[in-house]
C-alpha cells in the first residue's frame, strides 16, 4: 500500500513538472519540443500507473533517450525545412516580443543626471541631482523627491560612498536597474547616470510595435516587424513558409546545377573510396595470409586504423603541401614539378580519395582476413584438383563467398563515406571554390560539407531552414540508395 502511494505521488510530481515544462515551451514558441515533452510525460505516466505495462518500465529511459537523440532530431530538421530560420530569424515570436519590449533608450533632453551613490549592506541607492532638485531612487523603487541643498553623508540609513568606493563598485552599479519600468535609471559612467525609457510599445490586440521615439508603427510581415517605410526591427522570428526552401533550391539553376555537380562528385568519391579500400584490403589479406611473420606485418598494416583521423589528415596536409611538403618536394626533385594538391581540382580530388583509401583499407583488411578464414578449405583443394588458376579462384570462389559476409558492411562504408565531412573539411574545406554560384560552394565539397558551409560557415547570414531542406533531400537520397543496395544484396544472396 505504501509503495503504491509513493508511486502515485511520484507520478503526480512527474506530471506536474512535465506539464509545467511543456507549457513553458509552448509559451516561448517551442512547439515541436513541447509536443515531445508532452508525449514523453504521457508515456511515462501511463507505464507507471498501469500494471499491464510494468515490463516497459525497464526500457522507458532507453526509449526516451533514443527518441530524443535519434528520432526527434530527424523530425525537427524536417520541421525547420518548412520555416525561415536563419541568422536573422533565430528566436520565436514570443521571445522577440519580450526582447523588443525590454529594449530601452535615453532621451536627448533630460536624460543625463549627476548622481551620488549610497550603500546599506549589499543594497545601493542613488541620489540624483538635476536642475529641478534632488531625487533618491532604489532598485525596483519609485523616485522620491528630497528637500536637500547638498548630498548628506546618510539618507535613510544608507551611507554615502566617496569617489574611490564608487569606482570600485562601478561594474556592479552598471548592472543594476534603479527604478522600475517604464522609467529606469542606469549608471553609465563615474559622473553620469542615464534615464532609460522603453524604446517600443507593443499592442497585443493589433499585434504591432510603436517606436516611442518616432511614433512609427511596425506590423508583422514574414517573421519581422516592418513599418510602411520598409524599416524592420531586429531580430526576426521563425515562421512557417511552406515549400519555399525546397522550391528555392529545385527551381534555381544557381543552386541546382552546381549542387548536381557536387552530388556526382560525392557519389564518385564514395564509390571509388570504397572499391579501392576494399580491393587493397582484400589483396593484402590474400598476399600476407601465409607469410612467416604475418603477425608483425598485420600490426604494421593496421597502424593507420587506431590513429585519430584528424591527426592523419593533418599529417597528409603537411606531406602534400604545395610549397614545402615532403611528397611534393620529392616529386619536384624527380620530375621538375609536382601536382597542386590544394588548388587544382583534379589533383585535390585524387588526394582526398588517396587519403581516404589510406584511412579505410585497414578496416577492410581486418574484415577480409576474418571472412577468408570462414571459407572451407575443401573448396580450394577442389579448385586445385580441377586446375583452376589463382585468378579464377579469387573471382569465382573467394569474392562471391566474401561478399556474402561483407556486403552489408560495404554498403555501410559507402553510406559513411557519402557523408565523410571530417576528411573533406579537415583537408581543404571543400576548396577550390566554384565561381558564379548563388552561395559559396567548392569543387571538392560533399553535400554534407556544402550544407555545413551554408548553415554555419558562410560569410553571409546563416540560412538554417534552407540547409535543413537540403539535409532532408539528402536523407531521402541516401535512404533510397541504401534501400536499393539492400535489395540488390538480398538478390545476390538468393542467387
Amino acid at each position: 500500500m505504501i509503495k503504491q502511494i509513493f508511486r502515485i505521488a511520484g507520478t503526480v510530481v512527474l506530471c506536474f513538472f512535465g506539464c509545467y515544462f511543456m507549457f513553458r515551451l509552448f509559451r516561448d514558441g517551442f512547439f515541436a519540443f513541447g509536443i515531445f515533452v508532452g508525449a514523453v510525460t504521457c508515456f511515462v505516466t501511463l507505464i507507471l500507473l498501469r500494471k499491464s505495462l510494468t515490463a516497459w518500465r525497464w526500457v522507458a529511459a532507453g526509449l526516451v533517450m533514443a527518441v530524443l537523440f535519434t528520432v526527434y532530431p530527424i523530425f525537427y530538421t524536417v520541421y525547420l525545412s518548412f520555416t525561415n530560420m536563419s541568422g536573422g530569424h533565430l528566436l520565436t515570436k514570443a521571445q522577440v516580443i519580450r526582447r523588443l519590449s525590454e529594449e530601452m533608450y535615453s532621451p536627448d533632453e533630460g536624460g543625463s543626471w549627476a548622481y551620488t551613490v549610497y550603500r546599506k549592506g549589499k543594497d545601493f541607492m542613488l541620489l540624483l541631482r538635476h536642475d529641478e532638485g534632488f531625487f533618491t531612487v532604489k532598485p525596483d523603487g519609485v523616485p522620491e523627491e528630497r528637500d536637500l541643498q547638498e548630498p548628506p553623508n546618510v539618507i535613510d540609513n544608507f551611507v554615502k560612498l566617496n569617489q574611490a568606493e564608487t569606482m570600485q563598485n562601478l561594474q556592479i552599479l552598471g548592472k543594476i536597474d534603479f527604478g522600475r519600468p517604464p522609467t529606469v535609471v542606469k549608471v553609465i559612467s563615474l559622473q553620469e547616470a542615464s534615464v532609460q525609457l522603453p524604446a517600443y510599445s507593443y499592442d497585443d490586440a493589433e499585434n504591432t510595435f510603436t517606436d516611442n521615439r518616432t511614433g512609427e508603427v511596425y506590423r508583422e510581415a514574414k517573421g519581422t516587424f516592418t513599418s510602411q517605410s520598409g524599416k524592420t526591427l531586429t531580430s526576426g522570428y521563425m515562421v512557417g513558409i511552406g515549400w519555399n526552401n525546397y522550391t528555392r533550391f529545385l527551381g534555381n539553376p544557381g543552386f541546382l546545377k552546381p549542387v548536381l555537380g557536387i552530388l556526382i562528385w560525392n557519389t564518385m568519391f564514395s564509390l571509388f573510396s570504397v572499391l579501392a579500400s576494399f580491393a587493397l584490403g582484400m589483396m593484402i589479406a590474400l598476399l600476407f595470409e601465409d607469410l612467416k611473420y604475418r603477425r608483425i606485418i598485420r600490426t604494421l598494416l593496421i597502424v593507420p586504423y587506431p590513429i585519430p583521423v584528424l591527426v592523419s589528415i593533418m599529417v597528409w596536409r603537411g606531406l602534400l603541401n604545395e610549397n614545402m611538403g615532403l611528397v611534393t618536394t620529392l616529386i619536384t626533385n624527380i620530375f621538375g614539378s609536382s601536382p597542386r594538391f590544394f588548388t587544382d581540382v583534379g589533383w585535390t580530388r585524387f588526394a582526398l580519395i588517396l587519403i581516404n583509401v589510406y584511412l579505410s583499407y585497414p578496416y577492410f583488411y581486418v574484415l577480409a582476413s576474418g571472412a577468408l578464414k570462414a571459407i572451407p578449405k575443401d573448396l580450394f583443394e577442389a579448385a586445385a584438383i580441377d586446375g583452376a588458376s589463382p585468378f579464377s579462384v579469387v573471382i569465382k570462389i573467394i569474392l562471391p563467398l566474401v561478399m556474402r559476409i561483407l556486403a552489408p558492411l560495404v554498403i555501410a562504408s559507402f553510406c559513411f563515406n557519402f557523408n565523410n565531412f571530417t576528411l573533406v573539411w579537415g583537408f581543404n574545406a571543400g576548396l577550390p571554390a566554384m565561381a558564379d554560384t548563388a552561395v559559396p560552394m567548392g569543387y571538392t565539397d560533399l553535400l554534407i560539407s556544402f550544407i555545413y558551409r551554408l548553415g554555419f560557415s558562410s560569410s553571409n547570414a546563416a540560412d538554417y531552414g534552407f540547409s535543413a531542406a537540403i539535409t532532408v533531400m539528402l536523407f531521402i537520397l541516401v535512404a533510397l540508395m541504401v534501400f536499393f543496395q539492400t535489395l540488390n544484396t538480398k538478390t545476390i544472396k538468393e542467387s
